[in-house]
């Protein structure tokens, strides 16, 4: 399959991935890294990536730590010097769509850290789902059976901006007609 795009050679994945971690303001998982990462360009793929990423750990530009069993990475100040001395060497396209896909994946990854639910059995026919956006509401449902709970679980986690609007929208529906 051939491939489109300006980053071809591994120093220039390096680059690219050293230019999409100055952007973000914590430590990451991997997969977040590959999904910044392939948004920008079409010229390399997941494994020439792979590799590029894990010998910048070993020259020391990419930190790892563990949280909560969790791999996730940080680029070192090393890192971030020869990023800003090798930033040149990209297109301004590609940067450009480094800072844009960073900025994406740390809203997503902010939202998704406000966003919970979880299920817990009372009795055999009752579980409670309780689903929270944290320091907006909490809401809990009593629902007969796990599928149920989980349905709840995934529908709040992908909607819950949307659960909330049409919630606020029911309880001061006839508070906006007196």
């Amino acid at each position: 399959m051939a491939r489109f795009g300006f980053i071809r050679t591994k120093d220039k994945i390096k680059f690219l991935n050293l230019t999409c971690m100055t952007y973000l303001p914590f430590p990451v998982t991997f997969a977040a890294i590959v999904d910044i990462c392939t948004w920008c360009d079409d010229g390399f793929g997941y494994f020439e990536l792979s590799e590029a990423f894990s010998e910048l750990q070993d020259s020391q530009h990419v930190e790892k730590s563990t949280e909560n069993d969790t791999e996730l990475f940080a680029i070192t100040e090393k890192g971030r010097e020869t990023a800003q001395a090798f930033q040149s060497r990209l297109p301004f396209t590609v940067r450009e769509a480094a800072e844009l896909s960073a900025l994406r994946v740390i809203r997503k990854l902010r939202r998704d850290a406000q966003v919970s639910a979880e299920t817990e059995q009372i009795s055999e026919k009752d579980y409670v789902v309780t689903m929270t956006m944290q320091d907006v509401f909490s809401i809990q449902m009593h629902v007969v059976s796990q599928t149920q709970a989980a349905y709840l679980e995934q529908h709040f986690q992908k909607h819950a901006e949307d659960v909330y609007q049409h919630l606020l929208s029911t309880m001061t529906s006839e508070y906006e007609t007196e």
